[in-house]
């Protein structure tokens, strides 16, 4: 009698445990949507597969080739989202690396060095879940592999900001927060700001290299509060806290007269912009 009873049991702490994990790949934070990827600093793709079937098979041989199924399809759904992301107005990553080599070498090392970060197999389904983050900051980022590179294909905006008049700014400020929820504002590898006549504020393509590949080119949130917590952890204790006053072709923001006064005349005492200690506030 005993023995009939473990065989449900068995069976049923079996179905308990893979619908268990099931339950917790589901909840695997997929970050596809390119807002929200800006936000965290890295995409995260989920792929999907199963063993193609092929004549006898173990079951450790099923499981590695449905692994390495579901990791295809993600680094599939990877490169489509990095082709996607903006670097500039409407120029994507994907028009920019048809014009230069370097640039398609360089998104198929991010690829290729794309961290597996989760992955399951269920047994009975024969079906597996990868999950691969690529990051947007860092040595090894979307930023630090593809910005440096930009500089011949990106337009170059050659009229720089000069203020009408030398006024001064008291307070101390050492960071930038942009807030452009009121605004369509777009985020993009290279999100300028500039004054109401076009002319560049701040211009992250022009950075050195090594502050692009350490902190990226900006910062975003979706909260001054958390804006503030971010420019906290990079030093800054006093930021500036400005309005986007309208946005041109759609990732540049533009600041009213008084604020794009207010920028550069902070900026000259504690360079915040040059160590690229700006946050952009989305909707």
């Amino acid at each position: 009698m005993k023995r009939l009873l473990v065989f449900p049991l068995l069976f049923f702490l079996f179905v308990a445990v893979t619908l268990f994990a099931a339950e917790v790949v589901q909840k695997e934070p997929e970050v596809t949507d390119l807002r929200q990827a800006f936000i965290s600093g890295t995409l995260v793709v989920r792929g999907d597969g199963a063993a193609q079937e092929s004549g006898e098979m173990t079951e450790a041989q099923k499981k590695i080739l449905a692994l390495r199924s579901a990791k295809i399809v993600a680094l599939r759904d990877a490169v489509e989202m990095i082709n996607g992301i903006r670097v500039s107005g409407e120029t994507t990553v994907v028009n920019a690396a048809s014009q230069s080599d370097i640039i398609h070498t360089a998104v198929r090392g991010l690829i290729r060095g794309a961290q597996v970060i989760k992955e399951t197999y269920d047994p009975v389904s024969g079906a597996a879940v990868v999950f691969v983050s690529v990051p947007l900051t860092g040595p090894h980022s979307i930023t630090g592999q593809i910005l440096p590179q930009m500089g011949p294909i990106l337009p170059q905006k050659n009229m720089e900001y000069r203020p009408e008049s030398a006024a001064t700014v008291s307070g101390g400020y050492d960071g930038l927060i942009v807030d452009c929820r009121d605004v369509s504002f777009k985020p993009a590898l290279v999100n300028r700001i500039v004054a109401k006549d076009g002319a560049v504020i701040y211009d992250p393509s022009r950075l050195p290299k090594n502050v692009l590949v350490e902190k990226g080119a900006a910062g975003y949130t979706d909260g001054v509060g958390k804006a503030r917590a971010l420019l906290a952890a990079m030093g800054s204790k006093n930021p500036l806290e400005v309005k986007a006053a309208g946005v041109i072709n759609s990732t540049d923001a533009e600041v009213a007269p008084e604020d794009a006064s207010s920028i550069f005349s902070s900026n000259q005492d504690n360079n915040y912009l040059q160590a690229a200690r700006v946050i952009f506030v989305l909707r």
